[in-house]
């Protein structure tokens, strides 16, 4: 087991030899974050074993879009007037937020024993919120389910969202609050969505939501007021008893209307009508011909 033991670290040991024996790098920062307009630097530090003149690239990855930065010694034209190369790092004059995305530095050393190295650094571009979009009913009736939303687009990284009522917080935990009386509430601080399940006429009030993040914020929208209304049991009953009696007195009219002829008389004298006009020829036909005759 010993020997198995040593054989292992030798090996690992052979390994470590062999690779530190050509092109290596490495990063003094692997995920950079900066504020929207300001400088920003992604560093590439690399050593190699022999070769003079290693080549350089940087590459930007945006999902599946891959574009180079810097190849065959000079920056893209896209990067040509608002980046510089300091050795083999790339500085950004003024980021934005297009640019968020992971950048690669790539070394080619041919007379290495390891001839290629690569390694990734990330660039996140702050950016504060902005003035959020609020939904809020003006009124609901009491024992539903309503939903208030808020949302914002601008922020980077994505905003955190916190709901008031009366100017007070609405807790992400409802029943940690003591002074709120209806925990029958949910507000998801990543989605915004402030869900009251059921509502309740002590949910009346003046809502308004805030959103913020790491680059900066509180961002609120106006202050809009709820009303919650109780179902009012006494006027359901009562229009529901004059729509029947409507129902009712229209049936017996109609009843009356139909034992009185009232529905099929004019049918009746349409058929008497049509009647008489058809039997009238085949009598004055009957006498044409017995005249004849005689």
């Amino acid at each position: 087991m010993m020997r198995v033991e040593v054989f292992l670290y030798s090996f690992s040991l052979l390994e470590l030899i062999y690779q530190s024996h050509g092109v290596t790098i490495t990063s003094t920062v692997r995920n950079v974050e900066v504020k929207e307009f300001e400088p920003a630097t992604l560093t590439c530090i690399y050593h190699v074993e022999r070769d003079a003149n290693p080549r350089v690239e940087w590459k930007k990855i945006k999902g599946a879009d891959v574009r180079f930065v810097y190849f065959d010694g000079s920056l893209t034209e896209a990067y040509g007037a608002r980046a510089e190369m300091r050795g083999s790092n790339i500085r950004l004059h003024e980021v934005t937020r297009a640019d968020m995305a992971t950048y690669r530095c790539e070394v080619v050393a041919k007379e290495d024993r390891v001839v290629f190295a690569e390694i990734d650094v990330k660039l996140s571009v702050l950016v504060p919120p902005a003035v959020p979009t609020c939904k809020i009913p003006s009124s609901a009736m009491s024992g539903s389910r309503v939903m208030l939303t808020c949302k914002e687009s601008e922020g980077s990284p994505p905003s955190d969202y916190t709901w008031f009522k009366d100017n007070k917080v609405l807790l992400e935990r409802p029943t940690k609050d003591s002074t709120f009386t209806n925990t029958s509430y949910t507000v998801n601080q990543k989605t915004g969505v402030l869900t009251f399940n059921p509502v309740r006429k002590t949910n009346s009030g003046a809502y308004h939501c805030e959103a913020k993040n790491k680059a900066g914020g509180p961002k609120k929208c106006s202050v809009q007021f709820m009303q919650i209304n109780d179902l009012d049991v006494g006027a359901v009953v009562i229009t529901v008893v004059i729509i029947a009696l409507v129902l009712s007195l229209c049936g017996l009219g109609m009843y009356y209307a139909h034992r009185k002829g009232y529905l099929g008389k004019s049918r009746s004298s349409k058929g008497k009508d049509t009647e008489q006009k058809t039997v009238s020829p085949v009598n004055e036909d009957f006498k044409h011909t017995k005249s004849f005759v005689i």
